[in-house]
């Protein structure tokens, strides 16, 4: 190789360019920079000028950093690199390779721009044949996309070509029309085998308009399938022409079976509503919850004199509600919003038109999503002011009679204490014996009559105050029934009445209502047992909360019909052994009363076994005592507990 020359050319056999650099290096021996200081006539285009410094050479991509560059100076290992250089107009692709050469390096290059663009041209085809398997791929991916919405919405798509004479559906059509695998035709003809014979004819028909006419073409049929059920069928196509002449038509067939079947029954829950609405005289009403909506059915001008579109949303129906009503209605349905409640029933009083307020019965029924929000709320409004006015009338009357009932009673026990006290008067002075028999036969009726009218008394305080009125004080339950078997063993001498105490029994009640409850139930059992057949009067503490008196006999049991409503008034337990009572069908009633009373319950039992017993439960005291426990209220004719007064009032 020849040596540089300070020329700057270098003159030899060398095909590919060659170039010198020298170090530029500081006062310190730092380097700064390269320099060329020679080249060969392959070179000469490339070279940058008039600089002579590396840092100055423009136009060149891919050269190294000089730091780079100075590495190979002092390590002395050779660095090859790719060069693209632009000089007037034209650009090389140069393969260099820097070898150190005294205090600089040699630059040699090998010209591959040739290769290079044969690299370009390979890359290009290979990126053109990468997007092509890309589009395939994507293609691919748009074909199951499509082949999967076309059989989640129930469709195929099909094309008849007029060139090819040939008429194709998607891959989906075996499933959608039921057929079996390879049974596809790819004529019209096949298609038109699809439908019912009937409808054969008219499809051929608008095939042959989607073929004459271009534009958007959609008509319907029904198709049996191998199973035997119809399927009905909506095609839509687009017919494509060409200078006036078919091409090719494209459309799809969607299965509208099932969109029929729900539209069917959308319209036929509304045709339901429709007369529901119109057959009552009920306001039906929707109310959407998110909006405040109400929807209101026509009745609502029967009876408000409103028109539906005059009333409103759920603002302008809580400000309908009489004022006195208002918070306690609108706050039940918010409460049923909130809390989970699927049922809301209210009565209240609601403005009509005309300012009258109307009594209203209102019932609804809420719709929940899947999070428990009430979606919509169904319900209707009834008049019930009629309703309330008969009841209110019929209470009133009830109330009258029963008033009417105690005053004529009350009335009635002057009149016969003074009967009572004549017989007896006479009978003290003397009288013959047939006088005195009539005198007897006179005082047993007044007294008799006397009961009867002690119980419709007791029955109006009943029916009229709620409860009967009680005297309480220290009473003791053994010496009651001690008392009441002297007084019965007296009037029926010839009974049998066996006493068991059990226990103090003492409490705070009403000494003689408790003496008519122990008479009344003892009487009832002495009418409906044989002479032969003992009652017995048990008394006894049940913890120390409750005393318990049972009244039994092992008499006919009483009918299992008749047990339900032993206690109401007016009702017989059954035909009486003696014609003693007062006939009246009150002595079980007024038990019932008295012992609510004193907040105790009663209940009885009947079999052919074990007889009949009658169970009474009191508190120890009945001045603040709990409500009867729910084992006490679950015997045959319990009866929950009422309020009472601790005043009786004088007659």
């Amino acid at each position: 190789m020849a040596r540089p020359t300070h020329s700057g050319a270098l003159h030899g056999e060398y095909p590919d360019p060659y170039i010198l650099f020298q170090s530029v290096r500081g006062e310190t021996g730092v380097l700064l920079d390269f320099e060329w200081t020679a080249f060969n006539p392959a070179a000469e285009p490339w070279v940058p000028g008039p600089s002579r410094a590396l840092s100055a050479w423009h136009g060149v991509e891919g050269l190294p950093e000089p730091e780079v560059l100075g590495a190979v100076v002092e390590g002395g290992a050779p660095l090859g690199f790719e060069l693209h250089v632009r000089r007037g107009g034209g650009e090389r692709w140069f393969q260099a390779r820097a070898v150190k050469q005294g205090d600089g390096f040699a630059l040699w290059l090998s010209d591959r721009t040739e290769a290079h663009e044969r690299e370009r041209v390979l890359r290009e085809a290979l990126e053109r044949a990468r997007e092509a398997l890309e589009q395939e791929r994507k293609a691919r991916e748009r074909e199951a996309y499509l082949s999967l919405a076309l059989e989640t919405a129930h469709m195929v798509t099909w094309e008849w070509s007029e060139a090819r004479g040939s008429f194709s559906l998607s891959a989906n059509a075996e499933d959608f029309f039921g057929v079996p695998p390879e049974g596809l035709g790819n004529t019209v003809e096949w298609l038109l085998g699809r439908a019912h014979p009937e409808e054969r004819a008219r499809i051929a028909e608008a095939f042959a308009r989607m073929r004459t006419t271009e534009g958007a073409h959609a008509f319907q049929f029904r198709g049996p399938w191998p199973d035997g059920t119809v399927h009905t069928y909506e095609v839509v196509g687009q017919s494509f022409h060409e200078e006036g002449l078919p091409l090719r038509v494209l459309g799809v067939a969607m299965d509208i079976t099932e969109r029929l079947r729900s539209q069917e029954a959308v319209r036929a829950a509304e045709e339901r509503y429709r007369l529901a609405a119109l057959a009552t005289n009920d306001v039906l009403w929707e109310w959407l919850p998110t909006t405040g909506h109400i929807y209101w059915s026509e009745a609502c001008h029967r009876m408000l004199g409103y028109q539906p579109q005059e009333m409103g949303d759920e603002a302008w129906w809580a400000e309908q509600i009489h004022p006195m009503d208002r918070e306690r209605v609108v706050g039940s349905l918010h409460r049923l919003v909130a809390e989970g409640g699927e049922s809301w029933t209210a009565e209240y009083r609601f403005r009509s038109k005309d300012g009258t307020y109307v009594d209203v019965l209102d019932r609804g029924r809420a719709a929940r999503d899947a999070r428990g929000e009430v979606a919509r709320m169904i319900g209707s409004m009834m008049d019930i002011t009629e309703r309330k006015r008969a009841l209110e009338r019929m209470a009133e009357e009830a109330r009258f009679r029963e008033r009417f009932i105690g005053i004529l009673g009350h009335d009635l026990r002057s009149p016969l204490h003074a009967i009572a006290l004549s017989a007896r008067e006479l009978g003290r002075r003397g009288v013959p014996v047939l006088h005195q028999r009539l005198l007897q036969r006179i005082e047993t009726s007044a007294a008799r009559m006397g009961n009867m009218i002690s119980d419709i008394l007791d029955l109006t305080r009943a029916r009229l105050a709620g409860h009967i009125p009680l005297h309480l004080s220290s009473t003791s339950l053994p010496q009651v029934c001690q008392q009441v078997v002297e007084e019965m063993t007296a009037v029926h001498p010839e009974r049998t009445l066996l006493l068991d105490i059990e226990g103090a029994c003492e409490g705070v009640w009403d000494f003689e209502r408790l003496a008519q409850v122990v008479s009344n139930l003892v009487g009832n059992a002495l009418e409906h047992t044989p002479l032969d057949t003992p009652v017995r009067v048990r008394c006894r503490e049940e913890g120390a909360g409750w005393r318990v008196l049972e009244i039994s006999n092992r008499g006919t049991p009483i009918a299992s019909h008749l047990l339900d409503t032993l206690f109401d008034p007016f009702r017989q337990a059954g035909p009486a052994r003696t014609g003693r009572g007062s006939g009246l069908g009150l002595g079980l009633y007024i038990v019932r009363q008295l012992v609510l009373a004193h907040q105790g319950t009663v209940s009885v039992q009947s079999t052919a076994e074990d007889g009949t017993t009658f169970t009474v439960r009191l508190p120890r005291d009945s001045h603040d005592a709990p409500a009867a426990t729910p084992e006490a209220l679950a015997g045959r004719g319990a009866l929950p507990f009422q309020s009472m007064s601790q005043e009786r009032p004088t007659e």
